[in-house]
């Protein structure tokens, strides 16, 4: 996919591996632009606060602050909440597709695209609580035992919104984590190294430091970048990936087919789920692009987020605006030319009604601006993305009203047709939700990696395999020679590496010693395939406990809706079938991609016997390497019968250009 996209190189020639730690891991060490960042965390707060003082005011007056109305039922409550998990599905799915297809270019977009993913569920996560005019009895939509012994109603749409909100956390949890923890290991790493140089100065903020890399080194759970780990860490980190694209389509299209299920005139178009989806994807990759472009220029990563990068963006979103404006063209011409007197009035109430400027916003906003990006220049131009990406979410938010409001306002009832005005308080709690989402993302930049070190590590070897040699030769510079063994208790031998290459050469040359008392394993700041086959790892796979965890939650949720629905709990209404197994699909496989993301998790940190935060290999001098430029093996004794010198012997004697390792020691336990 990088082959084919145009504007120069993904990364700068001179990056090298320690270089990229240190670029990405300054920001949140050293806090560049101070100033700039609390006045934004300032304003942030303030609306944050106008949230907590909105939903002060909801709970004593209840949702009616909004203007709701008996034909308008879901207004900016429901548009901002379909907004928000448009936003997270589109960022989501961005990620997770880059992710699977294997883009070279994914890490300077793939961070910020999971975080946005991640805190736009969190946002939209409220709305459904706030929504049900008694928030603190939020638990009654989740099915569990209780004293009355009543179950909740799996037909509603209520109770699918709360599943997939929970799944949807839990996923974008779990992606961003898993993507993160390789990173907080480099942090860690910084972290100490600035603490321990802290501490030999006597800095005044030394305690500060040390607290800051303890807190670093806890929430990195013991990674050492061992090969082991790595292996797992792939695997884990494209089966979530996939576990999110299938819970984004189901989502989006769940929700649009229960809209086009209903009596509703203007909901009954079958491409309704695609124009869900795409106006979705838009969204999400329109504001990932504002918050790439924001970060690119306030900490200066033109090295790591080139034109190139800025090219890519600007093929998206101009791809899913001749989508987007598809949709829109089909469904106007399809409303036109086939469809009733109903669904023609409300498409012309649409377009002239009292509401016609929230319609024609969402046209424009979502067609018009994204065909200024079939220019090669403004592709690059970060000021034409952002401003795309900013009218894109504009767009994005109104089509969400029109879909909604515009529709129910026509209820073809005398008693029902009220009119509907958008209240200050309505405005006010999305205002708030905004706020919620600026002050967790300015959170995340300020003491986490905002790019990811790992992807941008590995297309720096990609693109610049000279990038091996200057480590190799920078390596054999600064290299110590051995050091004499000590009377203390082994735990093993370790050597260091310039390369993955020298340190695949090397364990298969110490492979066949003494299998059954000798336990090899590998470490470095990137994924090492080439030392899987020496170290016996290749058969190893997570898919099956994904399957497990996915086939087990999914039958057993969708069992417990048929039991409660059609034996236990029979609740029949609107002329609905005793078993409406339909109604069960939708919450049914949001559940089973939770319950899959569930059970890789805890594999991936059971197979890699995370979290463990002391360890042996920490001990080996120089092992905070591993996380930034160098590469480890370590020999670990088993028992009695180790020679280590039989070992050191055989690592010594391998060619220079082939597997010699820099430095060779013996690590006391």
């Amino acid at each position: 996919m990088a082959g084919s996209v145009t504007g120069g190189p993904l990364i700068r020639p001179d990056e090298t591996l320690q270089g990229i730690g240190g670029t990405v891991t300054a920001i949140p060490l050293t806090h560049p632009g101070n100033r700039r960042w609390w006045i934004a965390f300032a304003g942030a707060a303030a609306l944050l606060g106008l949230f907590l003082l909105t939903l002060g005011y909801l709970l004593a007056a209840g949702p009616g602050i909004w203007g709701n109305n008996n034909a308008v039922v879901w207004a900016l409550d429901i548009a901002s909440y379909d907004w928000w998990i448009g936003v997270a599905s589109g960022s989501l799915l961005v990620s997770a597709v880059l992710l699977l297809l294997g883009a070279e270019w994914r890490g300077a977009v793939n961070r910020v695209a999971e975080t946005l993913a991640l805190i736009a569920t969190a946002a939209a996560g409220l709305y459904p609580i706030i929504h049900l005019g008694r928030p603190w009895f939020f638990f009654w939509n989740l099915p569990y035992p209780n004293t009355y012994d009543l179950w909740p109603q799996f037909r509603s749409p209520l109770l699918w919104d709360a599943i997939d909100i929970v799944a949807f956390l839990v996923i974008c949890v779990s992606l961003w984590f898993i993507g993160l923890l390789p990173d907080l290991a480099t942090l860690r790493d910084r972290a100490q190294v600035e603490a321990m140089r802290q501490a030999d100065a006597k800095a005044p903020t030394r305690k500060i430091a040390l607290l800051r890399a303890q807190v670093y080194g806890i929430v990195a759970s013991g990674w050492r970048g061992s090969a082991a780990h790595w292996q797992i860490w792939v695997q884990a980190y494209r089966t979530v990936a996939l576990l999110g694209v299938l819970l984004v389509v189901s989502v989006q299209t769940g929700a649009s087919v229960m809209l086009a299920g209903s009596l509703m005139p203007g909901w009954h178009s079958t491409l309704l789920p695609v124009s869900f989806l795409v106006n979705a994807v838009y969204s999400g990759v329109g504001v990932t692009a504002v918050i790439v472009m924001l970060i690119r220029l306030v900490y200066g990563l033109d090295a790591l987020v080139t034109p190139r990068h800025l090219d890519v963006l600007g093929r998206l979103l101009l791809c899913l605006g001749c989508a987007s404006a598809y949709c829109y063209a089909a469904e106007y011409f399809d409303t036109f030319l086939n469809g009733d007197a109903q669904a023609r009035g409300v498409l012309a109430r649409r377009m002239t009604g009292d509401h016609a400027l929230v319609s024609w916003t969402a046209i424009l906003c979502l067609v018009l601006p994204a065909q200024i990006l079939w220019s090669a220049r403004a592709r690059t131009a970060p000021l034409a993305l952002a401003a795309v990406g900013l009218l894109v979410a504009i767009g994005a938010y109104a089509d969400h009203v029109m879909v909604l409001v515009v529709t129910l306002t026509q209820d073809f009832l005398p008693s029902s047709r009220l009119p509907y005005g958008v209240d200050i308080w309505g405005v006010a709690t999305f205002a708030g939700s905004v706020g919620l989402f600026l002050t967790l993302l300015l959170l995340f930049l300020r003491y986490l990696p905002a790019v990811s070190i790992v992807e941008s590590r590995r297309l720096a070897l990609t693109e610049g395999p000279a990038v091996q040699d200057a480590a190799r030769a920078a390596a054999q510079a600064a290299a110590r020679p051995e050091e004499t063994p000590t009377e203390a208790p082994l735990w093993g031998v370790a050597a260091s590496f310039a390369s993955q290459g020298d340190l695949a050469a090397a364990l298969q040359a110490v492979s066949g010693i003494g299998p059954d008392h000798v336990h090899l394993d590998g470490h470095g700041p990137v994924p090492m395939p080439r030392t899987l086959r020496p170290l016996g790892l290749e058969a190893r796979s997570i898919l099956p406990y994904a399957l497990a965890g996915a086939l087990l939650g999914g039958a057993g949720f969708y069992g417990m809706c048929v039991y409660a629905t059609a034996y236990d709990y029979v609740f029949l209404i609107g002329g609905r079938p005793r078993l409406s197994w339909p109604s069960f699909v939708v919450p049914s496989i949001s559940f089973a991609m939770m319950a899959g993301c569930v059970a890789i998790h805890l594999a991936l940190l059971v197979l890699n016997r995370l979290p463990r935060l002391n360890h042996p290999a920490f001990n080996i001098p120089g092992f905070l390497r591993a996380s930034d430029d160098r590469f480890f093996l370590t020999a670990e004794a088993r028992d009695d019968r180790f020679d280590a010198a039989r070992i050191e012997r055989r690592l010594a004697g391998l060619p220079a250009e082939a597997g010699r390792p820099l430095e060779i020691r013996r690590i006391p336990r």
